[in-house]
Parts: C-alpha cells; sequence; structure tokens
C-alpha cells in the first residue's frame, strides 16, 4: 500500500512531461504550416516558374545556335555520258553524302520587342513572388484562427468543467437537506437533471475540440489525428492605430504590390503588341563542312568548307488587322490591371474601417461579459450559500447557474471574436 501512491505520482509526472512535450504554441504552428501547407508549397512552385521564366533567352534577346548533321547513303545503278563521249556505267554504285553546319540567327532588331518582353517577364516574376507573400500572409492567418478557435474550444470546456463541479455541489447540499428532511426529492432529481445536461454538453464540446483540431491538423499537412495541445490563452493586448493600418495597406499589402506588377506587366505587353508592327531585321551566320564520295562517274570525290553570313528583313503590310487586335486587346488588359488596383485599394480600405468598428465592439463588450462573469460567480456563490442555509429554493440556485454559463459563453465568444478581428486587421495591414 505504501508503494501505490509513489506509482501514481511517477505515472503523473510521465504524463505532465509528455503533455508538455506536446504542446503548440501560435508561433510553432505558423512555422510549420510555412514549410508544410501545401497552399504555401504550390504558391512557392508558381514563384519558382516565373523566376525559370524570367530570362534573357526565353525574351529572345540571346541568338540561337543549332548543330545540323546530316549523312545520306545511296545505292543506286549509275549511267553517265559525258561531251567528249566518254561513258560511265555502274550497277549497284554506292553514293554517299556528309554534310554539317553550325548555324547562329540572331534577331538584331524588332522595335524593342524583346527588351519590353524581358521587363514583362521581370515584373511577372516579382509578382509571383508577391503573390507567394500574400499566400504565407492569408495561410498565417488561417492558422491562427485555427489555433484559437482550438483555445476557444478548450475554454470553453473548461467553463463547463466549472460549471459541472458547482452543480454537483448544488448536488450535494440537495441531497443533504433532503436526508435531513427539509427539503423535498424534486430537488435532487432537478440538480442530477442538470448535471447530466452539463456533462453531455462538456462531451459535445470535446468533439467540438477535436474536430477544430482536425481542422489545424490539415492547415499544417499532418494526419488529423495528430495529438496536440494548445496554449489556453488569448492575448488581447493588441491597439491598432487607424492611420498606421491604412499606410501600411495601400504600401505593404502584397495584393496590392501584386496587382501593381500584374499592370507593369499588362504595360509591357502593349509595348510588345505595337513592336510588331515593325520592321523585324534577322542576323544569319553558318560554318559549313561537306564531303561527298562517288562510287562511280566522273567525280569520285568532293570536300568543301566555310563561313556563310546574310541577313533578312520583314515588314508586315497585312494579316487582316490582326496585329492590330493584339494591341488592343493588350491595351485594354492594361486598363483592366489599373483598374484591379483601384478596386482593391477600396476594397483593403473598407474592410479596415469595418474591423476596426467590430474591434472596439468586441473590446466593450468583452469589459461587460467580464464584469458579467463576475457579478454571475457572486451571485451563485450567495445562492448557493442560501440554499444550504435553507433560505431559498432550488430555483434560485438553478437560475443563478444558468446566468454563470450564459456570461461564460458570451465572455469567451466575445474574447475570440476580438482575437479574430485582430488576426483580420493583421491580414489586411500585411502586419504578421
Amino acid at each position: 500500500m505504501i508503494k501505490k501512491p509513489s506509482l501514481f505520482a511517477a505515472a503523473f509526472f510521465c504524463w505532465n512531461a509528455l503533455a508538455a512535450q506536446s504542446l503548440l504554441t501560435p508561433e510553432e504552428a505558423v512555422n510549420l504550416a510555412l514549410s508544410q501547407n501545401f497552399s504555401v508549397r504550390l504558391a512557392q512552385a508558381d514563384a519558382d516558374i516565373a523566376h525559370q521564366n524570367n530570362t534573357a533567352a526565353n525574351a529572345g534577346l540571346l541568338p540561337v545556335v543549332n548543330l545540323a548533321v546530316n549523312e545520306t547513303f545511296t545505292l543506286s545503278a549509275f549511267q553517265q555520258r559525258l561531251i567528249n563521249g566518254n561513258e560511265f556505267n555502274a550497277l549497284g554504285a554506292p553514293f554517299n553524302n556528309l554534310n554539317g553546319a553550325v548555324q547562329a540567327s540572331w534577331v538584331i532588331y524588332e522595335g524593342g520587342r524583346a527588351r519590353f518582353a524581358k521587363d514583362r517577364l521581370q515584373a511577372l516574376d516579382e509578382q509571383a513572388r508577391l503573390t507567394l507573400q500574400a499566400a504565407v500572409q492569408q495561410t498565417t492567418a488561417q492558422v491562427l484562427t485555427a489555433y484559437y478557435d482550438i483555445v476557444r474550444n478548450r475554454l470553453q470546456e473548461r467553463a463547463t468543467q466549472e460549471l459541472i463541479a458547482l452543480n454537483e455541489e448544488r448536488l450535494r447540499i440537495a441531497e443533504a437537506r433532503v436526508a435531513a428532511g427539509v427539503a423535498a426529492q424534486p430537488d435532487v432529481l432537478q440538480a442530477r437533471l442538470d448535471l447530466n445536461q452539463l456533462r453531455a454538453a462538456l462531451l459535445q464540446q470535446q468533439a467540438a475540440t477535436a474536430a477544430s483540431k482536425g481542422v489545424l491538423n490539415q492547415l499544417l499537412a499532418r494526419a488529423p489525428q495528430t495529438p496536440f495541445e494548445v496554449a489556453l490563452q488569448m492575448d488581447v493586448a493588441y491597439a491598432p492605430d487607424r492611420e498606421r493600418l491604412l499606410a501600411r495597406a495601400q504600401t505593404e499589402s502584397p495584393l496590392i504590390l501584386a496587382l501593381q506588377k500584374n499592370a507593369e506587366a499588362a504595360a509591357r505587353a502593349v509595348d510588345e503588341a505595337n513592336a510588331l508592327r515593325g520592321p523585324r531585321i534577322t542576323a544569319n551566320g553558318q560554318f559549313v563542312a561537306l564531303r561527298t564520295d562517288n562510287g562511280a562517274g566522273f567525280i569520285r570525290n568532293n570536300n568543301q568548307a566555310g563561313f556563310a553570313i546574310g541577313a533578312s528583313l520583314a515588314l508586315p503590310l497585312y494579316n487582316g488587322g490582326n496585329l492590330k487586335r493584339q494591341a488592343d486587346v493588350a491595351r485594354i488588359s492594361a486598363e483592366q490591371a489599373a483598374l484591379r488596383i483601384e478596386e482593391q485599394r477600396l476594397e483593403l480600405e473598407t474592410a479596415i474601417e469595418n474591423q476596426l468598428v467590430l474591434f472596439r465592439t468586441q473590446q466593450q463588450a468583452l469589459a461587460l461579459e467580464n464584469e458579467n462573469v463576475q457579478t454571475a460567480r457572486e451571485s451563485l456563490l450567495i445562492s448557493t450559500e442560501r440554499f444550504r442555509l435553507g433560505q431559498t429554493n432550488a430555483l434560485e440556485v438553478q437560475a443563478a447557474q444558468s446566468a454563470l454559463e450564459q456570461a461564460l459563453l458570451r465572455q469567451n465568444l466575445a474574447l475570440f471574436n476580438l482575437k479574430m478581428s485582430e488576426i483580420q486587421l493583421r491580414l489586411l495591414a500585411a502586419d504578421f
């Protein structure tokens, strides 16, 4: 009998150590998501693709050099008569023709189209990196939202457990009063009924906590049942500055910056389309080597090698208005890109203003609910003590418990909504 307490103590110590090891902080959750989340990894892949496409060769600024080698072997009947009367005849004569060339082609003038194309690729490269940054910000907000949703559920569990403990005390008092013959059995039955309802609510709340953990595990690209615990606290000391938030949203938001880069790319596409209307000059050069072996005829062998250079000029004269159509489409797309920037600016400003109002409202609501919880606890303690002394009935205690239950629920919800408003403000202002 002496060893049992020590065994229980050892088991309790081990369990606490395991729980401490599985504690997941908000910062750790965000770091895990940024390295494993599928949306972030897909956005990173898009950024890598855009960077790979951003080359001078892809824009057409560099020459194209090819090596071409060809060999042809022929076996045929051969007959040749020369002007001096000599005649060559052969059946199944072999002929072999081997030639090779290093060919170079370089567009040396096209109205600056290649330079415009390079600028467009650079803008698209930067846009993809900004889109990645936006995905990182969005994922951070999603992870924090899921994390604090778990905290909210766990706090609600704790509130329900507090109510269960209070209701158990009420049940003990009711049973003692019935045993003393100063109360009726329905007080005991009602207390037991309320206690069972709270226990059922706790089971449902635990299921909601498990579901919210699965959501966070999904964002972290982990198995849904991966165990972990969260820190049961929400820091609500955030003090938003309206002017700072609006300024950051206009200058730091990756959504607006990405749209600006998209507008730059669209403007360069207009320049590219206009450049297609002008002349195109291409320089060509090659080094050629060839050898011919004839199994019959006057010339049995021929070798040749040398350089060749040249240039070509192409000027579009008529193509059914297709080049004009391309330029018009590019111009309209550029106008659309500029409009999207203004639309996004207005959306961000409106969202920030709305979130600021919501943030202040939730701050006030939280202050009221904190006071309500304190008042409800005091009221319940007084009612419970009055019930113990036989100065009131069970209905007063039940009403006080219900008031505390609702106050705790509203307090928890106001705390969660305040934290969500903070996360949204930080997201809108790119302030993570």
